[in-house]
This record gives C-alpha cells, structure tokens and sequence, in this order.
C-alpha cells in the first residue's frame, strides 16, 4: 500500500512539474531604438515565432529610446532590475547600452537589425551577447540602382552622425563607388529637425539619394521621398519596408524575417543553451521590392525579379 502511495506521489509531482514547465513564462524585455515600420517588422517577426512554439510562454515588453544613449541606459537597467529573462536590443545604440551595462553580468542579450556589430564589441567571447544583423553587401545594392538608372553618377547619402552603423555604412561605400565611377555626396544630420536642410543641400546635383539603415533617416522618409519627388529625384533604400511610401527600389534583407531568426536565438537560449556558444548571425537571403509609380520607369527585367511590386505615386 505504501508502495502504491509512494509511486502515485511521484507520478504526481512528475506531471505537476511538466505541467508548470510547460506554462513556464519566460520573460523578454526589448528595447527598440526608435519607430518605424522596420524595426516594429523585427518585433513582429520575433514575437509572432516565439508564440508559434509549443511549451514554454513569451511575455515581450518592448520601449523604445529615441535614439538617446541615456535612455536606452535606464531602460536597460530597468530591464535588469526585473530580472528579465532575456533582454532583445533592436538597432546599434541600445545594444551598445546593453553591452556597457551587463558586461559584468549574467543578464542574457540578443541584439537585432544591428548594421555593424563591431560598433557593439570588438570582441563577444563570454559577454553573455549574440545577435542577428541586417547588413548585406553593398555593391549589389549600387549595381542594382545601376541597371536601373544607367545615368547614375551623382548618389547622395543622409545619416545620422550619431549613429555608429551609419557611419560604418559612409566608409563602406566610399571606396566601392569610387570604383564604379559613383561621385559619393554625403550629408550628415545630429536630429531629424535638420533633414530639410540636409535633403535641400543633398538634391542639389545628384542623380539620386540612398538611405542605408540609417534610423532616423528612415523615420522621416515620407519627408525624404516627397521632397525628392518635387524635384524629380530618386530614392532608394536598403529597407524593404520603406518602398510602399514611395521609394523606387530595395535591395536588402527581409525585416520580419530578421525578427524570425531573432526569435529562434531567444527560444534557443530560454531552453538552456549557452548564449556564448551562439554565433552572430547575418540575413539568410536579400530580397527585391520596386514601385513601378516612382519618378523612374523600371526595367521589365528588374520588375520580373521583384519580390513584391508597389504601385505608388508620389
């Protein structure tokens, strides 16, 4: 009889414990480094995997820092302070916040849609930090705009001087348009109240504008593509997302599909895998969206390549 007890008293606590296992709520706490529609895409793209999975439950709480370091700093700290499981940094300057703050501990970090990591660390080896990118090469990107618009000599680039990604992005572009013969027209801007000023001194002379994951750029571009516009201007980006406002073409990694990939490295370290023997990960594949309503025709060619057409006039 005892026996009996004894095995019914096991077998019991064996499912009350895979029963609280299964439940077991697992908390994420993302810090966003501004909006816009990429960079919620990465959240979507994150959240919508984890609640896909069966077993453990994800509890994401997402603030976003404007850009300000400071910021980014309390709220990673706050993060800390309530024992998140994992804490999720999208963009460059909260992951640099992140790794400040929690080198020293055991909080876990996965970084996302970060152009450069090196701007984070030059070196991840036990810092309790990985992360996925959103860099892909930049030559196709200029090749591509070619082909589209063979007169491409003049290309002129906004960023954002206070954002380390953006300026990697400059020296990264520099020799590779000298190259293709592309006379390179920077203008860099401190805060989005001086985007008027930059796109008026930017247009003068240039066959087209590029934005290239520069965050606040990408928060004004309705601003950037309409001004452009008025000038018969091109624009083009290396964020997908951003062509249905009116851009003519992107060559670069799926937004969502980064949260996704996002997502799988969080699941992987909730269930116990050491987060140092994760690798940084880069895009699994770039993808191809036009506007055949832009300033420019678009080649056929071009168009039957395309991932998704927009047709929006601007």
């Amino acid at each position: 009889m005892k026996r009996l007890i004894w095995t019914a008293l096991v077998l019991f606590s064996f499912l009350v414990y895979n029963s609280t296992s299964s439940n077991e709520v697992v908390k994420i706490k993302v810090c966003k480094v501004i909006e816009h529609e990429a960079l919620n895409s990465v959240v979507r793209g994150m959240t919508d995997y984890l609640n896909s999975q069966k077993g453990k439950k994800y509890e994401v709480v997402v603030e976003t820092c404007q850009g300000q370091i400071a910021l980014a700093s309390q709220i990673i700290a706050k993060f800390v302070g309530s024992n998140a499981d994992v804490i999720v940094t999208i963009g460059t300057v909260p992951s640099q916040a992140a790794y400040k703050f929690t080198k020293n501990t055991q909080t876990k970090v996965v970084f996302s849609s970060v152009t450069n990591p090196a701007d984070i660390a030059s070196d991840f080896s036990n810092s309790n930090m990985t992360g996925v990118s959103n860099f892909v090469d930049l030559k196709p990107q200029l090749e591509l705009f070619r082909q589209i618009q063979p007169n491409l000599n003049k290309l002129g680039m906004i960023y954002n001087t206070g954002e380390a990604n953006s300026s990697s992005i400059i020296e990264r572009i520099k020799p590779i348009c000298e190259n293709m013969g592309i006379q390179l027209i920077v203008q860099g801007i401190s805060k989005i109240s001086e985007l008027p000023q930059a796109l008026e001194k930017t247009q003068k002379g240039v066959d087209a504008v590029f934005i290239s994951n520069d965050n606040m750029a990408l928060s004004g571009m309705e601003t950037i593509v309409e001004t452009c516009a008025q000038n018969n201007i091109p624009v083009y980006v290396s964020d997908t997302d951003q062509v249905e406002k009116g851009c003519v073409a992107a060559l670069g990694p799926n937004q969502y599909n980064i949260g996704v990939q996002t997502g799988k490295l969080v699941q992987q370290i909730a269930e116990g895998k050491d987060i140092n023997n994760i690798k940084i990960q880069y895009p699994d594949t770039t993808e191809l969206y036009v506007n055949t309503k832009s300033v420019l025709k678009i080649p056929d060619s071009i168009i039957e390549q395309a991932k998704k057409v927009y047709e929006v006039k601007k």
